[in-house]
């Protein structure tokens, strides 16, 4: 797996790179995911931990300031949302509708949804189900 990485207004993070890293080569075991992933480590509003972005099927972006002992969680449920978009499950389309298993699905646009209306969306309702399973599986396959 390729990775890169991006950083916005904040320092290098070996050890950002080496959780992440770590994280992603032992869920590609599991999940489907692109050749390569490019990872942005910014800050980001509160209470918004991650992201995937919206035209790239193989970028990310997660919270710098996120503690580590979330991160593996939060990196979970992003890679599995790149698996959605890299298998074709989710794909948004550049004028903002999103189609889940091919039906558009958007009754007004993702950046006017409340935080509750958004973790119903089925995209989000499925990475929730599977992260902790994923994660754990894993990490057993580590041991």
């Amino acid at each position: 797996m390729d990775i890169q990485y991006f950083y916005e207004n904040n320092q290098h993070s070996y050890k950002h790179e080496f959780v992440i890293t770590s994280i992603t080569n032992l869920l590609t075991n599991i999940i489907s995911l692109p050749d390569s992933l490019e990872i942005c480590l910014y800050k980001l509003d509160t209470g918004v931990y991650g992201g995937i972005d919206r035209y790239h099927i193989n970028r990310i972006g997660l919270d710098y300031d996120l503690p580590f002992d979330m991160l593996p969680v939060i990196l979970t449920h992003e890679l599995i949302h790149v698996h959605q978009k890299h298998t074709g499950i989710l794909r948004i389309a550049h004028n903002g509708t999103c189609y889940w298993h091919g039906i558009p699905y958007n009754n007004k646009p993702l950046e006017q949804l409340t935080a509750e209306e958004y973790a119903k969306l089925p995209w989000e309702l499925d990475a929730i189900s599977k992260q902790e399973k994923f994660l754990m599986q894993a990490l057993k396959q580590a041991k």
